[in-house]
This record gives structure tokens, C-alpha cells and sequence, in this order.
């Protein structure tokens, strides 16, 4: 019986290491195919206040190479890029492997945040052995069962801890109160991240808690 797992793991020995690094960025994985699985070919959209910034930092970043931007749309962009031979963990011949399929992959506050389908929980125990001996470590958030959409929590419920400590903030400082007493920029600055930074997490915090207690 298939699972659905979604984690989250630094993004140090991934591909993009340096540019995420370097820049406030967030990236999504819209799709991944591959005719050579160590070296895949990604279509990526980009969240940026700097793009001019994140496309030299794509140049210096020795794990992409043949970055063609293809559209911009409503404040983001949309680029084919191929991960290297220089990036030490690729992960997409590891999933598929072991019969996995990505739903989901974007990049925020320095670290990768994944959904992916794995046949089985042995499938999935099998990844994260091998993740762990190529010195990479996931934090899982939610598993669940894939075709009778039963939700089984791991060791954190729906939130992650960056959403969870800045939905916290932001009911603490008044920024759902009518009037507003605390902006987004104020939760950046308490925070030490940025606006983007706060803006995502409470999106993707109000997206998991409608999911899990609405939808």
C-alpha cells in the first residue's frame, strides 16, 4: 500500500547549495526528468526581490549548469536548468530507484522541503538509510496513506517548526487583529529572516492547518 511522505532536510551536499546560501530566494520544482538520473533536467519557478542577484549566484553555483530562463509571470520566473557532476547528493535516482514518485519539492529559509510517494513504508525506510550514509538526514512532518488518505503524524503535527514559530509570533504581536498592531515586516525583523521568508511560512502555515482541520 502506497505512503505519502513529506519531509524537510538542509540543503548542504544538494543541488542549489551555494545559490541558497548566497540569496534570499525561494525555488519550486515544477518538474524533473532525466536520460542521464545522476545528472537531471529541472524546470524550476523562482520567488525573488533580486533576480538579477539569484541568476549570477546560478552562475557560480558549481551543482547547475545550461540555466535558460523561459517566462516570467506575475513576479516570478521560470528556468530549465541540469543539476552537475559537482553536486555530492542527488536525490532523484534514489527515489525513483526505489519505485518513488516527486509531488513535491521547494527550497525556502535554506532547506528543502519534499512530498514524494514511495510504495511502501520498506521503500521509505530504505531512502532515509541511504540519505543517512551519504550524510544527509531528513526531518519527517506528515505520513500518511496514499490511496485511503488516512493522516499519520510523525514526531511534528501539520505545522513545521518555522511556521509554527511564526504563526505563534504573529498571534503573540497582533498581526490577526482588526486593526492590524504587527506587519510582516515586523515578524521579519523579530525573526531575523526576511519578509519573504515570514510571507512563505505563514502561507504554507495557513495551507497545512486548512488542509488538516477544514478541508
Amino acid at each position: 500500500m502506497s505512503i505519502i511522505a513529506e519531509y524537510s532536510m538542509d540543503s548542504e551536499g544538494l543541488v542549489f547549495e551555494r545559490t541558497v546560501r548566497d540569496v534570499d530566494v525561494r525555488l519550486e520544482v515544477e518538474r524533473a526528468y532525466a536520460t542521464d538520473p545522476s545528472r537531471p533536467i529541472l524546470f524550476v519557478w523562482a520567488w525573488s526581490d533580486d533576480f538579477e542577484a539569484f541568476e549570477a549566484a546560478l552562475e557560480d553555483d558549481p551543482t547547475v549548469t545550461d540555466v535558460q530562463r523561459f517566462s516570467t509571470v506575475e513576479g516570478r520566473r521560470l528556468y530549465r536548468l541540469q543539476v552537475t557532476e559537482e553536486t555530492d547528493v542527488v536525490l532523484y535516482p534514489i527515489w525513483v530507484g526505489l519505485g518513488g514518485e516527486g509531488l513535491e519539492a521547494t527550497i525556502h529559509d535554506g532547506r528543502w522541503h519534499s512530498r514524494v510517494r514511495f510504495p511502501d513504508r520498506d521503500a521509505l525506510s530504505e531512502y532515509e538509510s541511504r540519505l543517512a550514509e551519504l550524510g544527509v538526514s531528513i526531518q519527517l512532518h506528515r505520513l500518511y496513506d496514499a490511496s485511503e488518505g488516512t493522516e499519520r503524524l510523525a514526531a511534528h503535527d501539520a505545522l513545521t517548526d518555522e511556521q509554527r514559530e511564526t504563526l505563534r509570533l504573529a498571534y503573540e504581536r497582533g498581526f490577526f487583529d482588526i486593526p492590524r498592531r504587527a506587519t510582516a515586516a515586523d515578524l521579519a525583523s523579530e525573526l531575523g529572516v526576511s519578509r519573504q521568508a515570514v510571507s512563505e511560512r505563514l502561507r504554507r502555515g495557513y495551507a497545512a492547518l486548512v488542509e488538516r482541520y477544514v478541508d
